[in-house]
């Protein structure tokens, strides 16, 4: 394991040097080994080495039919969250049984020679954006699959002890759901592969006017064909955007359309896709540990969660997560005053009173200075924000104690200079110490504070001797 540990380290470090056939070639044999159960850790771990250049130069995938079954909703998939079911997402847990399942019930002679097939149809070219072998096997094997599980879980809804039955040979009710979710997106598997091509690459920024009319008329055909229930077209779209926001306004005009759900209008769907995702956000930031977070990435993930809470309570949606948004809003004031406010005066008077660059301290002067900076960055982001949280009192206050902290240091650096205390550092030294510290104030201060402190302390280490 050791040997494999260094290994997969030394992948890391020459990733960018591999050729993209070499890279190709790994991807492949890595992907295969996937199929012996003592292997599958170690072919995720080196997957996870290789997925920065996976990216860059996109090698052809080793393809399999379990691959191909899940193309139509691969887009849905998440970590699952406390065995919930979410609304419009599918537990990647749930792909395990669920495709055992799906071979079961189809004719295994047909698995075989589609199998045989796939082995024998060759690989796309190095870079290829898509592979053209998943909808031509795709095709045939999603149709089928999604007639066979039309007939069992309609005999589910019917029957409940074979409900009972199913449910217990899938592993529980939420995989039976997750089940339920991928028929219906394997029924719409074709008009999702024109649609894809329109939204693709994901994930889908801002969102341009062809894109939002592909989407309407996608939606209109689909509910005019009678194929499937036509939210898992909404479901599908939302998944792949990166703000499923724009969606509201395409889909509140589709409003006298149909989903396929009693009740639930396209509008309202987005809107459920949307509230389940902002709940997961919000249990995710619940189970973030401050202690493996540096002082950026807390300040950012307030600033996502401000932005999140925003959106929901502009378009009315924030009664739906409002339990878990509370709940996040607790974690991050606490996260913001353990992580960031807690010692943030030491590191500060640290970074003021290292000595000056070029010393024997030089690096380690530079080091305090720019964590100080950071921690002052992440402060002053957060204070922009910080009554959504509850905080806005410490935050204040402790930029207001920075303040106070760095005008007495800055004072006591001009008094030193003035008494000759840094006459040995001589005058170069003594002014990158007065610049620092005009740095630190005018970051915690603002720019007057910090331009008396410059004008003051340039005058005194004019009057240094030599």
């Amino acid at each position: 394991m050791t040997d494999l540990a260094a290994e997969l380290r030394d992948i890391e470090r020459k990733l960018f040097e591999i050729p993209d056939e070499k890279v190709a070639q790994l991807t492949l044999l890595i992907e295969r080994s996937r199929a012996v159960v003592l292997s599958a850790a170690m072919a995720d771990a080196a997957l996870g080495a290789l997925r920065p250049r996976l990216v860059k130069t996109r090698p052809p995938r080793h393809l399999t039919l379990q691959r191909i079954f899940c193309h139509p909703f691969e887009d849905l998939l998440i970590l699952p969250e406390d065995n919930e079911k979410q609304f419009g997402r599918i537990a990647r847990s749930s792909l395990a049984p669920c495709w055992d399942f799906v071979l079961q019930c189809l004719d295994q002679a047909a698995v075989k020679e589609l199998e045989a097939s796939l082995r024998q149809s060759p690989a796309p070219a190095l870079g290829t954006e898509a592979d053209p072998r998943i909808p031509r096997f795709g095709a045939t094997l999603w149709s089928i699959a999604a007639r066979c599980l039309r007939e069992q879980t309609s005999r589910a809804d019917t029957d409940p002890a074979y409900r009972a039955e199913l449910v217990a040979k899938l592993g529980g009710e939420t995989v039976l759901l997750d089940l339920v979710d991928m028929m219906g997106m394997l029924e719409l598997a074709g008009p999702l592969e024109e649609l894809r091509t329109q939204l693709s690459p994901k994930p889908v920024g801002k969102l341009l006017d062809e894109q939002i009319e592909a989407i309407r008329d996608a939606y209109v055909a689909l509910c005019g064909s009678g194929a499937g229930l036509p939210g898992y077209m909404i479901a599908f779209t939302a998944a792949r955007m990166t703000n499923p926001f724009q969606l509201l306004p395409v889909f509140d005009t589709l409003n006298d359309l149909p989903t396929g759900i009693a009740g639930l209008t396209p509008g309202q769907y987005v809107r459920r896709m949307i509230s389940g995702d902002s709940k997961r956000f919000f249990k995710t930031i619940g189970r973030s540990d401050p202690a493996k977070m540096d002082d950026g990435n807390i300040a950012g993930m307030v600033d996502d969660f401000v932005r999140m809470i925003g959106r929901l309570k502009a378009d009315g949606m924030a009664d739906g997560p409002q339990p878990e948004m509370d709940a996040a809003g607790a974690k991050l004031r606490q996260m913001v005053r353990a992580g960031m406010l807690d010692g943030a005066d030491s590191k500060i008077a640290a970074a003021l009173a290292a000595p000056a660059e070029g010393s024997a301290g030089g690096q380690a002067s530079y080091d305090a200075k720019v964590e100080a900076e950071n921690r002052i960055y992440a402060i002053q982001k957060v204070a922009r924000v910080a009554g959504e949280i509850g905080a806005e009192k410490d935050v204040g206050d402790a930029l207001k104690s920075l303040a106070q902290q760095a005008e007495q240091r800055g004072a006591a650096l001009i008094a030193d200079i003035k008494a000759g205390k840094l006459n040995a550092q001589g005058r170069e030294a003594a002014k990158q110490q007065v610049y620092g510290a005009v740095r630190l104030l005018e970051l915690v201060g603002g720019a007057n504070a910090a331009s008396r402190l410059m004008r003051d302390g340039l005058a005194a280490v004019e009057k240094m001797p030599g």
